[in-house]
């Protein structure tokens, strides 16, 4: 009998499921979209049983497609949009709507985390920065805020262990989605008592919190869509399992992940913590290992707005072909333009902060910049310095990793980014390493079938399952003379930057605007 695995991707407009085979290659899926709810223009909710509805749709149609039995699928893991976080009664129904890591109503419970507990404690014992962004902040807003539904609720459960509890009717989640709450210590592997204590947090309402892989029950009803042999494995946030999901398993590894930001992690077998907090730590998929990880916040999203501001051309040309009948993707048209300027983009130079600057500045006041335009620029010269801009800013990130002793052997390729064979060598060429990129561009949904693999006990070592079954089968690697000349451009863009936040120009402009 033929043995498959299941992956569920919940990310943060929709959820897919994926069924593979134990090569990695897959048999079938399904994608399903949610809304999300503003009640104010900082505030992000989603409903968690508009989740639950669409997985067990998405279920149903994977398994269909695949022309497989139910019974036929081994076990299932789960990998999530990370720091969305839902309060849930004792039958685990949801008390509010679920707060998504893109809220930003928590400022004043990070100020009070701030002075009660300190930003170089936080950061030594959870490896994060204070932010909104983190599930932490978001429970004591619930305390502060709904006191009442505070002390009704029985557990504050990650998307992943919605899903898990719909699943199994446990309450469980993992080390690399707990290390994301600003509760967990990750050091330790378990939740901080210390800050619990601090914030008067209950740890009783958080879930028990397990390994990534390991098993922790079969599914509890075959409504669900998958048959009631199937085992269910613990599995990981999203960022964690797109670097397994592309073999980052040992050292030297680092995938970056671009999509409208860009998400760097390197792979660690301790903790390791930056002394200027530049960049973050947390829990890796791999059980007892960990990843320095670097956010970019606006990367896809700087081409996006040249597609939508500048890109009238490409986009027309795009929707008059495909309503001829032959498909065609803006991005494919305004990346060929690219292609058509030189290394450089003719001197122009770009700095992608459209909404602030995240790792390494971590500066909410920084703004984008094209350095260096001139009338005889054109539009494919815009386009290219975008794609360069990004590039350097991933650069950045890796110098910073590697001056806390995580050095890059190759970087590994996923998300929409992806795409471009363009973007590909251009981050070759600029961070002087091979650049390698998947069969998939889901890489969080291939990292969970791994776990899904590991955790039925198919595999006896993860890094062997990811080796297997996460297949780069498209590298590019540097040209010396475009790495020559994009070091002496990356210094200039560098420069750039410290010239106007030292001068507080940032800040200026910031004051001005309020």
């Amino acid at each position: 009998m033929s043995k498959y695995v299941a992956a569920l991707d919940v990310g943060t407009t929709g959820t897919r499921c994926i069924i593979f085979d134990l090569s990695g290659k897959e048999i079938g899926r399904d994608y399903k979209e949610w809304q999300s709810f503003y009640p104010s223009p900082a505030m992000v909710e989603q409903d968690a049983n508009a989740w639950w509805d669409a997985v067990r749709k998405t279920i149903f149609n994977a398994i269909r497609r695949s022309k497989i039995n139910s019974e036929d699928i081994i076990s299932v893991a789960i990998t999530n949009q990370r720091e969305t976080i839902v309060p849930v009664d004792l039958n685990g129904n949801p008390l509010h709507n679920a707060i998504v890591w893109q809220d930003r109503r928590t400022t004043a419970e990070c100020d009070w985390i701030k002075n009660n507990i300190g930003e170089d404690e936080v950061y030594r014992t959870t490896g994060l920065t204070i932010d909104p962004y983190f599930s932490g902040s978001k429970i004591l807003w619930f305390k502060n805020h709904h006191p009442d539904m505070y002390s009704k609720t029985h557990k504050f459960l990650l998307v992943h262990d919605f899903i898990l509890y719909k699943l199994t009717g446990k309450f469980i989640t993992d080390f690399s989605n707990a290390s994301r709450t600003m509760l967990f210590d990750i050091n330790q592997l378990k939740w901080s008592d210390d800050f619990a204590v601090k914030m008067e947090i209950d740890l009783d309402k958080m879930p028990e919190a397990v390994a990534p892989g390991t098993e922790v029950g079969t599914i509890q009803s075959s409504d669900t869509g998958f048959s009631t042999s199937t085992k269910i494995i613990a599995g990981a946030g999203d960022q964690q399992c797109a670097a397994l999901g592309v073999g980052v398993v040992k050292p030297g590894r680092m995938k970056c992940t671009t999509g409208t930001g860009s998400f760097i992690l390197g792979y660690l077998d301790k903790p390791s913590f930056d002394p200027q907090k530049r960049v973050l730590c947390s829990c890796a998929a791999v059980p007892g290992k960990w990843v320095q990880e670097a956010s970019i916040f606006t990367s896809g999203a700087a081409l996006r707005w040249c597609r939508d501001n500048v890109g009238a051309a490409e986009s027309i040309q795009a929707y008059l072909e495909t309503s001829r009948g032959n498909t065609v993707d803006p991005y494919d048209l305004i990346t060929d333009e690219a292609a058509k300027s030189p290394v450089g983009a003719n001197g122009l130079l770009f700095l992608p902060h459209l909404a602030g600057a995240g790792a390494p500045y971590w500066n909410p006041n920084a703004r984008g910049i094209m350095f260096g335009l001139a009338l005889g620029h054109k539009t494919r010269d815009l386009y290219r310095a975008v794609l360069e801009g990004v590039a350097f800013e991933v650069k950045k990130n890796i110098k910073v990793f590697s001056e806390l002793g995580l050095k890059p052997q190759d970087l590994r390729i996923t998300g929409g980014g992806s795409r471009s064979d363009l973007w590909n060598q251009i981050m070759a060429d600029v961070l002087g390493i091979q650049c390698g990129r998947g069969d998939l561009e889901e890489s969080t949904a291939v990292g969970a079938s791994i776990l899904a693999a590991f955790g039925a006990g198919e595999y006896s070592d993860l890094a062997k399952a990811a080796d297997d079954m996460a297949n780069i089968n498209h590298v590019w690697t540097p040209n010396l003379d475009n790495a020559a000349k994009y070091e002496e451009l990356f210094k200039i863009n560098q420069e750039i930057y410290q010239s106007l936040h030292e001068r507080k120009i940032y800040a200026k402009l910031a004051n001005i605007m309020k």
